[in-house]
């Protein structure tokens, strides 16, 4: 069960930089600094995040955050 388990999360977390890198704008660094407020991260180590996709959720989030508001502003 937990290699079906571990199958669909990889599944969702490649889906999430999926949707990030098809509608993260040009510049989101402190838009993912501003969802994240106290635990505010450097902006290269965001964008290492989003290139390398490293596991960090709570960046990873933020950026899906950012994405889905861009998206929004764009479709709207």
């Amino acid at each position: 069960m937990s290699k079906l388990e571990t199958n669909l999360n990889q599944k969702m977390i490649d889906e999430k930089y999926d949707f990030i890198e098809r509608w993260l704008p040009a510049r989101y660094t402190t838009s993912v600094n501003i969802i994240l407020k106290e635990d505010v991260r450097k902006p290269a180590y965001i964008r290492k995040v989003k290139k390398e996709r490293i596991s960090d959720q709570k960046i990873l989030d933020a950026l899906y955050k950012v994405a889905l508001l861009n998206k929004l502003q764009i479709e709207t």
